[in-house]
């Protein structure tokens, strides 16, 4: 019998499912990406660098879409409503494997699929803990229905990210550090003060916080910025960007995406490589492993991006020794 609330779950996710409305009986992997819509994850060659590393790798693994295997894309717009109402499906029809995917909001989206299904394999690349967050027993043994690849790369990150826009903007003292508070944000205002940087912390949880806090950044007199790995500057990439170029500000950020929006550099784990080790996660499974007995594993690729065109807009001289560790250089 079809209840009144599997009805309108139904109804509402019409436009989410339709996707997966093929015939035959090949496995569904279902890749949900917390901060974006789903029509940046279609096709062969999806617009979301993300979704196409992780296709790509599945391909190279002997899996295509709509041949031997259906990869289905759910993007929640950063909405957890929404995340929660596509696992809630998800897990009603029993697709073969759920990846959450590789953002710092991927977490949530696994321990919300956790919520959604005890038996369903569950494969994320997201949870900086996920001992702490209930996905796994341990990394070792994970124990359960969940694995995959954290993101955690210690805190130390965000202090290699303060050592780099000390060396790319030597002038800047007072640093607008932009994220949500967390159990890391007195860790890293104290990594700022022993290189002679003072961290003026601006919460940002939503995109309505935005304004905010830019005010308080400029109240605050930061002559630069450091744009933490938190899902909403994903989304949102402009806004960051183009606060720091019509104020003149030097920005660190922890994401690829925001650098090749304009920002002026970028230090983080490398996200497409995260995909693409999910991807192996899922070609193991669907090949008959239990994510019980898979290791979780930690990142071990790092990425560093500069924007000359943003650093000349700023009359900053990159130095030498930045542009020689770069991964990437964008003219």
């Amino acid at each position: 019998m079809i209840t009144r609330r599997r009805f309108v779950a139904a109804t509402a996710l019409a436009p989410i499912t339709a996707f997966a409305q093929r015939p035959g009986k090949l496995p569904v992997v279902a890749y949900v990406f917390g901060p974006v819509p789903s029509s940046v994850m279609a096709g062969p060659e999806p617009a979301s660098p993300h979704v196409r590393a992780f296709v790509r790798r599945l391909r190279e693994l002997g899996w295509e879409d709509g041949r031997n295997v259906v990869i289905e894309r759910h993007g929640a717009e950063n909405r957890r409503e929404r995340a929660q109402a596509i696992l809630a499906d998800l897990a009603a029809r029993s697709v073969a494997v759920i990846y959450a995917a590789a953002t710092a909001g991927g977490g949530l989206v696994a321990t919300d699929a956790l919520r959604a299904t005890r038996t369903i394999p569950i494969v994320f690349a997201g949870s900086s803990d996920p001992v702490s967050d209930g996905l796994v027993t341990s990394l070792g043994r994970p124990g359960g229905n969940a694995t995959g690849v954290t993101i955690s790369a210690g805190r130390e990150i965000v202090g290699k990210q303060l050592e780099l826009l000390k060396e790319i903007a030597p002038g800047a003292k007072r640093v607008a550090y932009l994220d949500p508070m967390s159990g890391n944000t007195r860790f890293i205002l104290q990594s700022g003060a022993r290189i002679g940087l003072t961290l003026i912390h601006v919460e940002v949880e939503r995109a309505e916080h935005y304004d905010a806090a830019f005010a308080t950044a400029i109240k605050a007199r930061a002559d630069a910025m450091l744009v933490g790995a938190f899902a909403v500057h994903l989304v949102n990439p402009s806004r960051t960007v183009e606060f720091a170029a019509r104020h003149r500000l030097p920005a660190i950020f922890a994401f690829p995406e925001m650098v090749e929006a304009g920002g002026l550099a970028s230090y983080s784990i490398d996200f497409l490589d995260l995909n693409r080790r999910a991807a192996e996660y899922v070609n193991r499974i669907l090949r008959g492993a239990k994510p019980a007995d898979m290791p979780v594993e930690q990142p071990t690729k790092f990425e560093l991006i500069v924007n000359l065109k943003a650093a000349r807009a700023l009359e900053i001289a990159i130095p030498q020794s930045v542009l020689l560790r770069a991964d990437r250089v964008i003219e």
